[in-house]
């Protein structure tokens, strides 16, 4: 019926200068935060997605009506 959730484990990740900048680069193409995005890159590489991640880009502004 109801399945308990797995216990959940923290990593860490030490980045160089760089390598933080370019993470904040691609996040921010996805309008994510820079751990969102590194989680959803981590899942995708470890074969955990079934289907690939959406790469649409939101918009937040709002649309005007005519």
């Amino acid at each position: 019926m109801y399945e308990k959730k797995q216990k959940r484990v923290q990593i860490t990740f030490r980045l160089t200068e760089l390598a933080w900048e370019r993470l904040k680069q691609a996040a921010n193409l996805f309008n994510m935060e820079p751990a969102q995005y590194a989680k959803c890159v981590l899942y995708r590489d470890l074969g955990l997605f079934q289907e690939p991640v959406d790469q649409r880009r939101r918009r937040w502004k709002k649309r005007v009506k005519i």
